[in-house]
């Protein structure tokens, strides 16, 4: 018994250009750990631990697979997951980087949460990580906070630039 279904049958899907947002399932596992076991991406990264296991991969489907959470499809299958739970995250295995599919698919799900609510959004990157940076400008993302989190990949505090996004400001 899939215990997960009801709740991937009230996920949505979102199609873009040269994209699928989609349920996260758990054949999407081989994907994920290869991609979070690459440090390029995980070191961007709050609360993804590295090394990356099948199991941590087990663990984020259970969690992820419910409203909210995308898996990002370019036709062969997960090349990143997006969510707005409750802050706008992302991320996008290496060989992807470059290409204009997290502006593409984190445009997508911001012009889906702004259809149904006209709170603004909040998201952060690490202030050495330009292209998230450069990803969260290009939708109307502006500077609030520099704070601290603990990244659970090295177990240190690391400096944060926490954004937000106001409808008015959504560049879609």
């Amino acid at each position: 018994m899939d215990l997960y279904a009801e709740n991937r049958a009230l996920a949505r899907h979102i199609q873009t250009d040269r994209l699928t947002l989609r349920p996260v399932v758990p054949s999407d596992a081989g994907a994920i750990v290869a991609a979070l076991n690459d440090w390029d991406v995980t070191r961007w990264l709050s609360v993804v631990p590295f090394p990356y296991t099948a199991s941590d991969a087990a663990w984020w489907i259970g969690h992820a697979d419910q409203p909210g959470h995308w898996a990002i499809d370019a036709g062969d299958g997960l090349i990143g997951a997006v969510s707005i739970k409750p802050d706008l995250g992302y991320w996008l295995a290496s060989d992807h980087h470059g290409k204009g599919f997290m502006t593409e698919a984190a445009r997508a799900v911001v012009a889906d949460y702004f259809c149904t609510s006209d709170a603004d959004l909040e998201s952060g990157h690490y202030p050495a990580n330009a292209a998230s940076r450069a990803v969260l400008v290009r939708l109307g993302f502006a500077d609030t906070v520099l704070d601290t989190e603990r990244q659970v990949a090295t177990g240190m505090d690391v400096a944060v630039q926490r954004m937000r996004l106001a409808q008015d400001d959504f560049h879609g």
